[in-house]
Order: structure tokens, then C-alpha cells, then sequence
């Protein structure tokens, strides 16, 4: 019997500390990204990607307190093609990159209408590489990730935001992959 007054109470105070905090809770935000630049060994060649994919981001965010949230995201980064240059040659490559990450975000304010943010968390990266002859891999790496920006509230429940964020890499040398963006995008508070 006291469950159930003892859970009511917890409810109502935190429903109180909601109303008096006119702050939103929750946010989601899509970013565009850079996409970046790959690197294709074919024959022995360093041949670069012949096209720029586009990348973009979604995420959603729990606001604990004014400076700390908790994020999560995917990001998905498009494919990077290449071709053989050698004469006569058709094979072709493609690698796509995505990933999903959860971070903890701080955000300090900078006056009414700016706020500084950092985020740091883990990313699970995802790359596939298929090419004109039939072969594909798959590959899966979990690194730390670290990102910060600014915000720009433009009305009360919309932001813009500009970041960098750095979501791991793997391999070394010429077989070195690094997924790191220049982002700019919106943030919607509720």
C-alpha cells in the first residue's frame, strides 16, 4: 500500500520540479557533415575517391540538468567510389561508412542566445567495401569519441549548431581510416 503513495509522491514532486524548470527536457537534431576523403590502394596505386558523399546525422538527446545531457546518434557518411586508372581496367571499388554513438554532453552558456558544448562517448563504426569483381568485408570497431561546438538559439525551441566531432579511427599508414566531421545543423527542443 505504501508503493503505490510512495511512487505518487516521487511523480508529483517531479512533475512540480518540471513545471517550475520551464527548461526542455528532450532535444533531436539532424546535422550535415563534410564527408571526407578516402584513399583506395588498387595495384599498388594510392587512387583517391571519385566522388563526395553526402553525410548527415540524427540524433536525440535527454537534458539531466542545464549543463549535462545524454545523447545518442547515427551517422550515416555515404559511399566513396573509385576506379582503376590503368587502361582498359573496369574494376571498381566503393566503401561505405556509418556509425551509432551514445556521449555525455556538457553545455555552458554564453549569454542568452550562445552556449559552448563538448561531448565525449563511445562510437560503433561500420564500414563495408564491395567491389566490380564480386568481393565485399564488412568491418565493426567501438573507439572513444570527442566533439564540441557552439549553439545559437534562434527561437525558443530551435538552435543552430556548428561542431567537430572526432568518432574514431582504425588501421595505420596507407590503410589508416579516420571518421572525423565538420558539422552544421538544427537542434529542436520539446
Amino acid at each position: 500500500m505504501r508503493t503505490p503513495l510512495l511512487a505518487a509522491a516521487v511523480l508529483a514532486a517531479a512533475a512540480s520540479a518540471h513545471a517550475a524548470d520551464p527548461s526542455p527536457a528532450h532535444y533531436v537534431g539532424i546535422n550535415l557533415a563534410t564527408p571526407g576523403e578516402a584513399n583506395f590502394d588498387i595495384n599498388g596505386r594510392s587512387v583517391p575517391n571519385d566522388n563526395h558523399p553526402r553525410a548527415m546525422k540524427l540524433y536525440a538527446g535527454l537534458q539531466f540538468t542545464p549543463t549535462w545531457a545524454a545523447e545518442l546518434g547515427y551517422g550515416a557518411f555515404g559511399s566513396w567510389h573509385a576506379a582503376d586508372p590503368t587502361p582498359g581496367s573496369t574494376y571498381q571499388v566503393r566503401l561505405s561508412a556509418d556509425l551509432v554513438y551514445a556521449a555525455a554532453r556538457a553545455q555552458m552558456p554564453l549569454g542568452e542566445s550562445f552556449a559552448l558544448f563538448g561531448k565525449f562517448g563511445v562510437a560503433l563504426n561500420r564500414l563495408g567495401v564491395h567491389d566490380s569483381s564480386g568481393q565485399s568485408d564488412r568491418e565493426t570497431y567501438v573507439r572513444p569519441m570527442v566533439g564540441g561546438g557552439l549553439e545559437w538559439k534562434l527561437a525558443s525551441q530551435v538552435s543552430a549548431t556548428v561542431e567537430y566531432a572526432h568518432y574514431g579511427a582504425r588501421g595505420s599508414g596507407r590503410d589508416r581510416f579516420t571518421q572525423q566531421k565538420a558539422e552544421v545543423g538544427l537542434v529542436f527542443k520539446f
